[in-house]
């Protein structure tokens, strides 16, 4: 394993540090809205349920790859503004 991969592999951890840490704060919030979800399921047809929590997973997919992006180019950031301070 190369350091770009090891880096990789840290900070994914830590994205799913947070979002564990997240998760627990508000479950309340989270149980409602899997709540709201399945309400809305259960009043489709079969066919109509399995494409909606098909794009219900593709949106999460969508928004944790997003959050991932925005997650190392902060690390990024943070890390090229310490040398330009390291380098004053």
């Amino acid at each position: 394993m190369n350091v770009e991969d090891l880096l990789e592999q840290i900070i994914c951890d830590r994205i799913e540090m947070l979002l564990n840490k997240r998760l627990g704060e508000n479950r309340h919030d989270q149980e409602k809205i899997n709540g709201t979800l399945e309400e809305i399921l259960k009043r489709l047809d079969k066919k109509s349920g399995a494409a909606m929590e098909q794009f219900w997973e593709e949106c999460i997919m969508q928004s944790a790859e997003e959050n991932r992006y925005l997650y190392l180019s902060g690390i990024k950031d943070g890390a090229r503004i310490l040398k330009i301070i390291l380098e004053m």
